[in-house]
């Protein structure tokens, strides 16, 4: 696979996401291909479902900034997107496991109010 398939393939993935219920809204960036996603989470079901597929992506190789807050879940597809092949980054994974627990934690404070 060559990084612009890697693209595309996260962009299918990103279907597979709204597919599924996940509110999802794309906005391009100014250079061409760039991408900024945002997932509008509901509940900590779509955020593991995001959460999941982010960690798959990384295990193939593919990485991108990710960010986010109680209520959503940006991915930006832009300078930071890359992809080696055969190269799991477990430090990306551990860290992004990390934040989600504290987004989560943060959405349950929320709910409970």
């Amino acid at each position: 696979m060559k990084t612009i398939e890697a693209f595309e393939f996260t962009l299918t993935k990103v279907w597979e996401l709204k597919e599924s219920g996940i509110e999802v809204k794309i906005k391009p960036l100014p250079a061409e291909k760039w991408l900024h996603v945002t997932f509008y989470i509901k509940n900590s079901i779509e955020a593991k479902k995001v959460l999941e597929m982010a960690q798959y992506l990384a295990m193939c190789g593919i990485c991108f900034d990710t960010g986010g807050c109680s209520g959503q879940r940006d991915w930006k597809l832009d300078w930071s997107f890359s992809y080696k092949k055969g190269e799991e980054d477990m430090d990306m994974i551990v860290a992004r496991e990390q934040v989600e627990e504290m987004l989560l934690e943060e959405m349950g404070k929320e709910d409970s109010k």
